[in-house]
């Protein structure tokens, strides 16, 4: 009876370790995908490694706000990429399905939709 409590336990211990280890990755992913972090992170080292003066910083800062600007347009680009291949797949798979299926498929395509759109927003 204790071998199977103690397996129990360190299964559930693992367990949690797991999920909190994965919603740590994912904030930290999530945010190395933000483009203001990119960008301050890119100010801060180029400063301290470079050893910008702040007159330097000062004109510097339209490029910085260019950068930052294109990698939103590349974000959304890739994302509207990434979204028409999943269209293209989706309306594939729905030429498949039963007609229970579809339905099933109509909710699980909701929710992919609103994960999506919280991932475009900035």
């Amino acid at each position: 009876m204790k071998k199977i409590v103690i397996v129990l336990s360190l299964l559930c211990l693992f367990f949690l370790g797991g999920v909190c280890g994965f919603a740590f990755a994912l904030r930290i992913v999530k945010n190395s995908l933000n483009e203001e972090h990119i960008v301050n992170q890119r100010i801060a080292e180029e400063t301290r490694r470079l050893k910008l003066t702040p007159e330097q910083l000062d004109n510097a800062k339209p490029s910085y706000s260019q950068f930052k600007q294109d990698l939103v347009t590349v974000k959304r680009d890739a994302f509207q990429a990434i979204a028409k291949v999943a269209m293209t797949q989706s309306l594939e798979l729905a030429k498949l399905l039963t007609s229970e299926q579809l339905d099933e498929f109509k909710t699980l395509s909701d929710e992919r939709r609103v994960k999506f759109e919280k991932l475009m927003k900035p």
